[in-house]
């Protein structure tokens, strides 16, 4: 068994879920962290076990990454989000911390988004809305999805469940991933048939996470890969795709549109152009943000932090 001497938490996690903490390790310190600011040095010296959760990003991010940094005895960091690409795991890694994300977390309600904006571009849903607002019965045609090409680039939990809603709406699917297992649900290839893959769809979906390999992995040679007319999906990282080339190929017409929930810069610039784009869709990198999300990353920190106390591997651990 292995002690914990305290947890570091927000004040939402541990009013909404401090019970069912305590009854896994029932001896530990509550560090609570509330407000926008660092907590001072005091506090922080005997956390050895940290959760970054959900309701603390954006606003509050600043202040817990500090207190985080700032804790000498941390031992093992917990994060809500899938990715952890950022500077900040990288640097708690490097100093001996052990990290854990959520990875299947959100995969749904990602999932959803990437099918809502297949939805709303084949349908020039955009368009319907402009008719509404001036009160103007205008038709036009629209696009079904059945029976269209649909290649999922990244076959985590996010790309799976893309994958696998993709098949229900009647889609053809493929999908590229490092390393087919043969348990996908549609046909998978490495990433040696990507070109191929690329070339033969309608719609690509992105679920990749960013390393190095996959930076700017989507540059102008990929865009025009694609077919004329394509559309573009990008629920991974803003990082993955040369945002140049893609605004160069939506407005040379080579692709017909794009749904984007995450960008090189976030926020996303107000001169960027793809703000007036009529074939982009733009969300704020807020397309897992479910009050269903939140709670299955907390589940996974709980179902972790027993494993962590009985000296159990940890589910979701990174470089594990």
């Amino acid at each position: 068994m292995a002690e914990v001497q305290a947890i570091l938490a927000s004040d939402n996690v541990w009013r909404t879920h401090g019970d069912r903490i305590v009854a896994v390790a029932p001896d530990a310190e509550r560090v609570v962290y509330e407000g926008a600011d660092p907590l001072p040095a005091d506090v922080l010296a005997g956390v050895d076990v940290a959760f970054f959760s959900s309701d603390v990003w954006p606003e509050r991010t600043r202040g817990i990454a500090l207190s985080i940094m700032n804790t000498p005895s941390l031992k093992w960091l917990h994060s809500f989000s899938a990715g952890v690409d950022s500077p900040f795991f990288v640097q708690q890694m490097e100093r001996g911390v052990v990290l854990t994300n959520s990875s299947g977390a959100t995969a749904s309600p990602i999932a959803q988004t990437a099918i809502l904006y297949m939805l709303a571009l084949s349908r020039d849903l955009r368009g319907w809305m402009r008719s509404q607002d001036r009160s103007e019965w205008s038709m036009h045609p629209i696009e079904e999805l059945d029976g269209a090409r649909l290649a999922v680039i990244g076959m985590g939990p996010i790309g799976t469940e893309i994958a696998r809603l993709g098949v229900a709406l009647g889609m053809s699917v493929e999908a590229v991933r490092r390393t087919p297992t043969g348990d996908e649900p549609c046909a998978t290839f490495s990433f040696s048939a990507l070109p191929d893959v690329l070339g033969r769809a309608d719609w690509v979906a992105v679920a990749l996470p960013l390393a190095d390999e996959t930076r700017r992995l989507f540059d102008s040679a990929a865009f025009m890969r694609m077919k004329k007319g394509a559309r573009f999906i990008n629920v991974g990282r803003g990082e993955l795709v040369d945002e140049t080339a893609l605004v160069d190929a939506l407005r040379s017409g080579h692709l017909a549109g794009a749904g984007l929930d995450v960008f090189e810069v976030e926020p996303l610039p107000g001169e960027s152009p793809l703000w007036a784009m009529d074939n982009v869709i733009v969300s704020p990198h807020n397309s897992g943000s479910s009050p269903k999300s939140a709670e299955r990353a907390t589940d996974i920190f709980v179902e972790n932090l027993g494993r962590w106390v009985r000296d159990e591997p940890l589910r979701n651990a990174v470089g594990a």
